[in-house]
């Protein structure tokens, strides 16, 4: 499945990294840098998949936008079994780094 450490639990879920990440690879309309953020908000974890958009495609509305992010949100969640809200950004928006990308950003405070 994924390496244990890179493992969150999200709402009692077991989340990988590496599960998102296949969801993402299968979709054209994404590039496949993206970054998991958690927070907690009234003792309910929430899960944002911020992924950069391809920039090979031509997008220029913003209800095209919508449309790709419900269809990642919906494959992940299918996936997953919870609910995950989805941020498109522009391209080279995530940060990258050298050696293992930081993919999790937990902000949860524990």
């Amino acid at each position: 499945m994924g390496r244990s450490d890179d493992m969150l639990i999200i709402r009692g879920v077991n989340v990988f990294p590496s599960q998102i990440e296949e969801v993402l690879v299968q979709m054209q309309e994404v590039a496949p840098h993206y970054q998991l953020i958690v927070e907690r908000e009234h003792n309910l974890d929430i899960l944002t998949v911020m992924v950069e958009i391809n920039p090979d495609l031509p997008i220029d509305e913003i209800k095209t936008l919508e449309k790709i992010e419900r269809k990642i949100q919906t494959e992940i969640e299918h996936v997953l079994g919870i609910s995950v809200t989805v941020k498109l950004v522009e391209p080279r928006t995530v940060e990258r780094s050298e050696g293992k990308a930081k993919r999790i950003i937990d902000n949860r405070k524990i």
